[in-house]
């Protein structure tokens, strides 16, 4: 026993170890369990209104069992025996409540439910059944909340079995089966990713994301593009659909996206590690190894580190510089996290992270050519850079949880383009741009109350950016000084928001909420000797939200919802006819969004859960990324939109092993864009398919107690969507499918799958846009990966 054990167990009548590896008790007569007690604890943390039945009944109660702390419980008050309310605490958790003598319990997980005995019709052991539901929780709204009741629409992707294909991929490619999520396809590390048709440009500029993106409790970009930080070690992504202004702040005018990273466990020793081949068909090869260790320190402390690296073959040849492959890449990263308990409930974590990714050249082809091919002059890489860190501190004030993230990350992007067709003869030029971007936030906030009368949250942040931008155009066959301009810009912001739940009957409850935040920019811009700054003082601004959710009957509840988010405003570069630079200012822009929605568990034994949501979103002065007639990249406010909406999806697992699902969505997302005549045009918003829908049909064979074998056929299909050049010219990209299988065979810890992605071999065009300077002149398509078989090895102790 160790000393912390030790402790626990001389301290008096309660022994609750809720994160400790050996189980405590105290042995108490059996008279104080069975006797009757006036009860009043209140709504909060598991783990600690166990304490609170275990103090107020005088008995003792243990477990071995990590996940109380992140539950929150209901209110318990009343007479009676300390069972009782503990079987109450725990209905509706993956936790029961088992009387060990003594007077003392023990929290354990819930067994898997019995099935029923059958005669077997074959030689093979049936599969074992899936584990009894457990609630399934969303802590991207900054207070517990069980899915099941939260007014609103969201997706959940569950990485935590980490298999050897899931695990190496990047963000935009576990969000590729969400038929709301759309995006650019410039490549891993400069894609825009896009919600529910709030799609603003295929093009990287200074405007502010349109999704918030967060690494836990820490924000990771403001007016970058999506890092694509690879899945190692990640227990899953929950994406909040629609506007999040009221609890993330400016920008998030599509959606949150929240990746959750498994946290240091100071009960065990965990180490795992994964590795993975594959070969492209007409492609180079590639391949990716990683490894994680959780490290206890102590009975309270622990320490989780991930490393990777890898290299993504290329598929695209350029014959006219007699190159093969040339949009092979490569990535590297880790992370790493601390976390001390600090008793009575607080928890203080320290975490850092970074990851690097280059592209050896761009990922399109043009069209003109056979097969996968293009021709330029000069190479065209891509390097990314993102690094950071952030402490967290978590605690209870009384009943009253308090989370306080401070959180610095640093950003680096550094672009080529083959600006050559602007010299007018064969002389070979670039395009070069750099950007530094740094990022500072705050936020400490508190939630309380009782879930199933009411509860809130209220907290204060500050956030500070600052965008690096400089760009070079040069003459790589001449000694003429580059042009360049150079443009910082700072952005400050403060607020404070809250948000609170009531339920006006035990069926149906009203959300609502609001932000007050203000927000400070300074542009500073350099052309040659000269530097001007340019404040801009923004309002202050109120972002409600209000929400209605009605719960007739177990397993279905329907909502009514409306959210708002705006962007702040900026300043970009532009260029005058003869290429000299210039600044000019974007303006603010605003998204109402309303939506109805249902979820619904039909049936018992093996439910089907069905999601459906409405959606339609007005969004004024839309902020975009386009290219002038030279090529140069400009931003712009080009006109009001309207985006009408529809996704459908459901879920299916038998007890015998067989598993569906499938999800689509629809819409129908245009908007008015102010030409440059004067003139109005009804347009289609770009980056936004009209139609897709994905699918997922899978087996698993159960080989005795410790084995298993498993297939799966996935198929895709993305419909079709435009690519806006300038406000006038457009590109059709998308409509095309994919389909994907596998098998996998699992024993213990090790696992073993091979994937065969894109069986049909289909080229597609994801996004029809590779280089601005020659996107007028050249069929510019960013192909599928061509057949690739993978080849993956996980191993977990």
């Amino acid at each position: 026993m160790g000393t912390g054990q030790t402790m626990m167990a001389l301290t008096g009548p309660l022994a609750l170890a809720v994160a400790a590896p050996a189980l405590v008790l105290v042995d108490i007569p059996v008279a104080a369990a069975q006797s009757q007690t006036q009860f009043d604890v209140p709504a909060g943390r598991l783990s600690s209104a166990v304490r609170q039945i275990a103090r107020q009944a005088g008995i003792s109660v243990a477990t071995r069992e990590n996940g109380l702390r992140s539950i929150r419980s209901r209110a318990i008050r009343g007479r009676m025996s300390a069972g009782e309310a503990l079987r109450r605490l725990l209905a509706g958790t993956p936790f029961r409540a088992v009387a060990i003598g003594g007077g003392n319990f023990r929290i354990e997980r819930k067994p898997p439910a019995p099935r029923p005995r059958q005669q077997p019709t074959s030689p093979a052991p049936p599969s074992p059944p899936p584990p009894p539901p457990q609630p399934i929780i969303v802590e991207a709204t900054k207070r517990a909340t069980s899915l099941s009741e939260y007014p609103g629409g969201v997706k959940l992707l569950d990485l935590g079995l980490q298999d050897s294909n899931s695990a190496g991929v990047g963000l935009d490619s576990a969000l590729a089966t969400i038929p709301t999520v759309s995006g650019t396809a410039l490549g891993p590390g400069r894609n825009k990713i896009f919600v529910r048709g709030i799609a603003d440009s295929s093009f990287n500029g200074p405007t502010q994301a349109t999704i918030g993106l967060y690494l836990g409790e820490q924000r990771l970009i403001f007016s970058a593009p999506n890092p694509d930080l690879r899945m190692y070690d990640v227990g899953g992504v929950e994406l909040l659909e629609g506007p999040q202004g009221t609890l993330y702040g400016a920008g998030a005018i599509a959606g949150l996206l929240r990746i959750k990273p498994n946290q240091p466990d100071p009960a065990s020793i965990e180490s795992a590690s994964w590795a993975s081949v594959a070969t492209t068909k007409g492609g180079e090869e590639s391949w990716d190894l990683a490894g994680m260790a959780n490290i206890p320190l102590s009975d309270s402390a622990a320490i989780r580190v991930v490393g990777y690296g890898g290299r993504e073959g290329g598929y695209i040849d350029d014959p006219g510089r007699n190159q093969e492959n040339i949009n092979s890449g490569e990535f590297y990263g880790a992370r790493g996290a601390l976390s001390f308990d600090l008793g009575s409930d607080w928890n203080v974590e320290l975490t850092g992270f970074g990851q690097y990714s280059e592209l050896d050249d761009g990922q399109y082809s043009d069209t003109s050519f056979p097969g996968l091919q293009r021709s330029d002059l000069v190479r065209q890489p891509f390097e990314g850079r993102i690094y950071g860190g952030s402490l967290t501190i978590k605690g209870y004030l009384g009943d009253v949880e308090l989370v306080s993230t401070t959180g610095l990350v640093d950003h680096y992007l550094r672009t080529v383009f083959d600006s050559s067709v602007l010299t007018g003869d064969p002389s070979r030029q670039s395009f070069r741009e750099t950007r530094e971007i740094r990022l500072i936030t705050h936020e400490t906030r508190l939630a309380g109350g009782d879930p199933e009368v009411f509860d809130w949250v209220f907290g204060v942040g500050a956030l500070r950016d600052r965008d690096d931008m400089r760009q070079l155009l040069t003459n790589l066959d001449g000694d003429n000084p580059p042009p360049f301009a150079e443009l910082t810009y700072r952005l400050d912001e403060i607020a404070a928001f809250g948000e609170a739940r009531y339920h006006l009957t035990p069926n149906l409850a009203a959300t609502a909420g609001g932000r007050l935040l203000y927000t400070r920019a300074t542009g500073e811009r350099s052309f040659g000797p000269d530097t001007i700054v340019e404040p801009r003082e923004g309002p202050a601004r109120f972002l409600p939200a209000i929400a209605l959710a009605w719960e007739p009957g177990p397993g279905l509840m329907a909502y009514l919802r409306y959210q708002h988010g705006f962007r702040t405003g900026g300043v970009t570069i532009e260029r005058d006819q003869d290429r000299n630079p210039q600044t000019a200012r974007f303006d603010p822009d605003k998204v109402r969004s309303y939506e109805a929605g249902l979820r619904a568990s039909i049936g018992e034994d093996q439910p089907i859960e069905l999601a459906l949501t409405l959606h339609h979103s007005d969004w004024a002065d839309i902020q975009a990324d386009l290219v002038d007639l030279q090529g140069f990249p400009i931003t712009r406010n080009i006109g009001d939109g309207d985006i009408f909406g529809a996704d459908i999806s459901a879920q299916w697992q038998s007890d015998d092993g067989w598993s569906l699902a499938a999800a689509a969505g629809f819409n129908e997302a245009e908007s008015d864009r102010l030409l440059p005549n004067g003139s109005i045009a009804r347009l289609q918003i770009p980056n936004v398919p009209d139609l897709a829908f994905s699918g997922r049909i899978a087996k698993d064979w159960s080989l005795g107690t410790d084995g298993s074998v498993g297939v799966s056929l996935a198929g895709r299909y993305v419909g079709s969507s435009t690519l806006d050049i300038d406000q006038q010219v457009r590109v059709e990209q998308g409509d095309y499918a994919t389909l994907d299988g596998s098998i996998r065979w699992r024993r213990k810890g090790l696992e073993i799958k091979l994937d065969a992605l894109n069986l049909t071999n289909s080229h597609g065009n994801r996004f029809a846009f590779g280089n601005p300077f020659t996107v007028r002149l050249e069929d510019q398509a960013t192909p599928l990966r061509p057949m690739t078989f993978r080849l993956g090895v996980s191993l977990k102790h």
